[in-house]
């Protein structure tokens, strides 16, 4: 450590004048910007049929007779009579005379001696007819097939080269793969291939950060516009790179093709010609002359400050001192380069993430499909849609099942624990495809956390959202519940999206500060409320429809966005499903249907069993409360210590309690949206006792379908004359029974959702 310090001190001064070298050399550079042009990337359509294919060798006879008979097979595959040539970098072998002797139909361009990896290829590509150039080395074996997807991605003009995938043989471990990636970490450069991902084989091409020059297509004319392989890097390594990484910085694209593949006999030709370490010395010079030659100054402020301390990774000290022996080439080269278009960290973003790509390919319109097709539509979502967990969750179930009737719905949603997953079953018939990503592990979202966003601010879930964009497309996006929009960066602009907003969560923070009495309280909840209503507008904002569960809701937003963009879509309940039962109901049986992960169903039965089932004990002792549902909270479990109630927690199946209890009661006082447990109710043919704001948004009236009740004593008074009056209940529930089948039954809400996202979708491809 000590002597790392030590030569890292005593190299500070060199660095010092390698920055005010670099700094000048770009002072130099911008002084004459204006008079240096390169092409343009739209420049006019390139005949991709053909192309010229050049493969360099030396001393390989025994390769050769391997490779050129495979690639021969290639070329007869296409059915193109596509050129090849056999650049000889000075052979002391016979595989001039082999090749002339077996394969006549190749062009053979006979060096005198060795020329190194860059120039035997530049002297190819000169010599070449065609416009798309595909260079090998002579130790790829291609496949058949391998030609096609390696040309196609020409017909975008941006393109510049398009690699192929490469394989190793079984024995061997794969050095390489075709994805190369670059990072720098503490001043020191990372060059890598990477694995492939599931996205490379459905994208079918992707960035990389260069293409290799042993098995990769190039369009010639831009090879030969940016001067070739640079001879800095004779007689070989990094050529490829800093080729890859000039047209780059022009805007010219460099992209896998994981459907062409090659089998690599990996360094064959070099390991003959360098030793391992004289292998690694060469590597480590080259890197740093092609970040001297090529990168911003504010890249390589880190690398001059700290490089020399990783001295002894690629090169010991002597060796480091050595490589400045090409820095007035280096600088040289610096100087010539014209305005960049690319900077080094977007450059390295773009590869390195391929949905940075996606997000920045021209002339995307989406939806692909048409309006008779069927859209590929993401639903992404904050709870796991099952049945049996809560009303939200049920409800997306509800829409997701029966969208599915009509077009592809893939889902991504958090789920909260492994007892959760085993309801999955319900989905898999309905989702073309299913990601779940616990919810664990969240990240700060301000410095002052506010609900409901923060807790679902999951780098997993981010990581596992951006590998599903990468993978596929898709014709539309789907949030259920607005937290889930804060994910909404990694979606490309063209795409369309929704937003269900189960609740306004400003105008529910609103409703328990209007409940609230202490002071700092009162500040607290005021504060939570205007800084929600920030981050949920802001949301909101960002999508193409929005939809609310009530009109009260969508009041809410309609000062803060436009009104077309604001749909109501009620819930719904499954009038199938939830029907009537002919069984004993338990007299004086009261039942409350609540997810107590939910704040305003904890305050609603902390109001009911305080202040309401005290009054109704001392007019009907025989009375008693049922509880049910999930996660009840510990104040929630400790009613169960009353003789009068009766706390289940999750049931299975709530029909079996519906047909039980003689009166639902809902006292909601505060949170906002449909509350489902009401409709659920009048599906079984139950009579319901609630507050306004339980009824709100849905088709209840007072006397008629339900019973509105806002003090202890009011719902004391009407629970009792229903359990008094069973025609009047009877009737209650009859009428209630009425309005569901008649207004919110999920199949016809359904069909209101689809034809939703059908009008959102083409909204957006028409560019309204």
């Amino acid at each position: 450590m000590i002597v790392r310090f030590l030569w890292w001190l005593g190299l500070l001064p060199t660095q010092l004048v390698l920055s005010l070298l670099l700094f000048f050399t770009d002072l130099a550079r911008l002084l004459r910007l204006g008079t240096t042009r390169h092409s343009d990337p739209t420049e006019a359509p390139t005949n991709f049929a053909l192309c010229s294919i050049v493969v360099l060798n030396h001393d390989g006879n025994a390769l050769l007779q391997e490779s050129l008979p495979a690639l021969d097979r290639a070329v007869s595959y296409t059915g193109q009579s596509h050129e090849v040539i056999l650049v000889d970098n000075g052979s002391s072998d016979d595989s001039v005379s082999w090749v002339r002797s077996r394969l006549p139909g190749i062009r053979i361009l006979e060096l005198d001696s060795n020329l190194g990896f860059g120039e035997g290829n530049n002297r190819g590509v000169a010599l070449a007819q065609h416009e798309i150039v595909v260079l090998l080395n002579n130790d790829m074996i291609v496949e058949e097939d391998f030609l096609p997807p390696l040309l196609e991605p020409f017909s975008d003009e941006q393109v510049f080269a398009v690699s192929s995938q490469i394989r190793f043989p079984p024995e061997k471990r794969r050095e390489e793969t075709g994805n190369t990636q670059a990072r720098m970490r503490r001043g020191f450069l990372h060059l890598s291939h990477e694995p492939l991902r599931k996205s490379h084989e459905t994208r079918k091409t992707l960035p990389v950060y260069w293409a290799g020059g042993g098995s990769s297509a190039f369009r010639r004319s831009r090879f030969v516009e940016l001067g070739g392989f640079s001879d800095i890097f004779s007689p070989a390594y990094l050529e490829d790179t800093d080729l890859s990484y000039r047209a780059w910085r022009r805007g010219w694209t460099s992209l896998l093709a994981a459907g062409s593949r090659v089998l690599h006999r990996h360094r064959s030709t070099s390991s003959r010609l360098f030793t391992p370490d004289s292998l690694k010395r060469l590597v480590g010079e080259r890197k740093l002359w092609y970040q001297w030659k090529n990168f911003q100054l504010r890249t390589l402020l880190p690398h001059l400050l700290l490089y020399p301390w990783h001295l002894g990774k690629e090169l010991r000290p002597g060796e480091y001192l050595r490589a400045f022996r090409r820095l007035p080439g280096v600088l040289k080269l610096r100087w010539r380069e014209p305005r960049r278009r690319q900077s080094d960290r977007a450059l390295i973003d773009l590869c390195c993430r391929p949905l940075t790509y996606v997000h920045g390919r021209p002339g995307r319109a989406t939806p692909s499909a048409k309006s008779h097709d069927r859209l590929k539509i993401l639903v992404v979502s904050a709870y796991l849609p099952v049945l049996g967990r809560h009303g939200g969750a049920g409800r997306v179930f509800q829409f997701l099942s029966r969208a599915s009737r009509r077009h592809q719905i893939h889902l991504l949603s958090f789920v909260e624990s492994d007892d959760e997953t085993k309801s999955v079953h319900q989905l898999r018939h309905h989702c073309a495809s299913l990601e779940l990503v616990p919810r664990r592990d969240f990240e700060s979202v301000s410095l002052y956390p506010y609900e409901p966003f923060e807790e679902f601010n999951c780098p997993d879930f981010r990581r596992r959202f951006e590998a599903i964009l990468e993978e596929r497309e898709f014709d539309l996006i789907h949030y259920e519940w607005p937290q889930m929009v804060q994910y909404d960066d990694l979606v490309p602009l063209w795409v369309p999206r929704l937003l269900t907003e189960m609740e306004v969560n400003y105008a529910a923070h609103y409703s328990r500060y209007r409940l609230t009495s202490g002071p700092f309280s009162r500040v607290k909840l005021h504060y939570d409320t205007l800084q929600t209503l920030f981050r949920e507008v802001e949301m909101c904002r960002r999508m193409d429809r929005v939809i609310c569960v009530t009109s009260v809701d969508r009041s809410y937003l309609e000062g803060y966005l436009p009104r077309p963009r604001l749909r109501v879509l009620p819930t719904g309940v499954d009038t199938s499903y939830f029907v009537p039962r002919n069984g004993k109901v338990e007299a004086n049986s009261i039942l409350y249907v609540g997810a107590f992960r939910h704040d305003p169903n904890v305050d609603a039965m902390q109001f009911f069993v305080n202040q309401v089932l005290p009054l109704l004990l001392e007019e009907r002792r025989e009375t008693h409360l049922y509880i049910v549902g999930s996660s009840p909270t510990p104040e929630i479990r400790a009613m169960d210590d009353h003789p009068a109630i009766t706390v289940t927690g999750f049931v299975p199946d709530l029909r079996e309690y519906y047909a039980r209890a003689q009166v639902v009661v809902v006292p909601v006082r505060t949170g906002v949206g449909i509350r489902g447990k009401v409709l659920e109710a009048w599906a079984c043919g139950k009579a319901v006792v609630g507050t306004s704001l339980a009824f709100q948004g849905i088709d209840a009236v007072h006397g008629q379908n339900a019973l509105v009740a806002e003090t202890p004593e009011e719902f004391a008074i009407w629970i009792a004359a229903l359990m008094r009056n069973p025609e009047f209940t009877a009737r209650l529930a009859e009428s209630g029974r009425r309005t569901v089948t008649k207004h919110y039954d999920w199949e016809i809400l359904a069909g209101n959702l689809v034809d939703l996202y059908e009008e959102t979708a083409k909204f957006k491809k028409s560019g309204n």
